[in-house]
């Protein structure tokens, strides 16, 4: 009984979240878009090597870290496409969710410098190797939720006009890549290139304001989003298998242009 009284509610719950309201609009209901837009981003990468005590000799064999980072501020181009629903909370308010899914071009790069402690015969272990670096977005999947509010005095943007606030979480797949060389110092060259993929997770708020007829409405829309993600390799146990953690940490600001249409599945 106690199962059945449960699903029942969650049953109510989601038809009331569904239905129409008592001061529904056109604009209330199902609805698609897509939107084109452009982020600015700042990316930080930090980078540090770490061995494990007794690995090195005197007088490092208690240990060493050495740690670099860098910045570098450019920009991913995005396309998205969305499915959602708006349901009224009165004749001017609304709320809204949607599943979002994006995907991006171009790349944020740097050249990360190093570190290096001055010794006249370096090892890996007085180096944070130098070389470039690039962050990627690959694509995203994701759900934003809307609070918007209907304003009498912007009537002439139309029917569908509303300014509206949004957050979000997606998860995001995105690819960096790393290149290092000790510049051939003796016996120790190392040289190579890191490339991995990994997922982040990020959030992101802003605003917007939409304009057009009730079935057809476009936006602007600005937001702030911002992620991480890391990578780590070695075990810190040798001279040859460093512990080398790598972390990128983005914010972004995005703006963007949208195009949305309402529409009715015939119930």
């Amino acid at each position: 009984m106690l199962l059945r009284n449960r699903c029942l509610f969650f049953l109510m719950s989601v038809i009331f979240l569904v239905a129409p309201g008592a001061w529904a609009n056109d604009t209330e209901g199902f609805f698609a878009g897509v939107r084109f837009g452009h982020e600015l981003a700042d990316a930080n990468y930090a980078k540090s090597v770490h061995y494990n005590a007794g690995v090195l000799p005197p007088p490092l064999d208690d240990g060493s870290v050495i740690a670099g980072e860098d910045s570098a501020n450019d920009g991913f181009n995005a396309f998205s496409a969305n499915l959602g629903y708006r349901a009224f909370l009165s004749d001017q308010v609304y709320v809204s969710g949607e599943v979002e899914g994006a995907v991006y071009s171009n790349a944020v790069q740097g050249f990360f410098e190093g570190t290096y402690t001055g010794n006249t015969n370096p090892i890996p272990s007085q180096h944070v190797f130098p070389r470039a670096w690039s962050l990627e977005k690959n694509h995203s999947f994701g759900f934003n939720a809307r609070l918007g509010y209907v304003p009498q005095a912007f009537a002439f943007l139309g029917e569908g006009r509303s300014v509206y606030l949004i957050s979000g979480v997606k998860w995001l797949d995105a690819t960096f890549e790393a290149a290092y060389d000790n510049f051939g110092h003796g016996n120790e060259a190392i040289r190579g290139v890191t490339r991995k993929t990994r997922n982040a997770v990020p959030w992101l708020i802003g605003g917007g304001l939409e304009f057009g007829s009730s079935k057809n409405r476009f936006d602007v829309r600005i937001h702030y989003s911002s992620w991480s993600m890391d990578y780590a390799g070695g075990d810190g146990a040798t001279e040859q298998s460093a512990y080398v953690p790598n972390t990128f940490d983005v914010d972004e600001v995005g703006i963007s242009l949208g195009y949305t249409r309402s529409f009715s599945l015939g119930m």
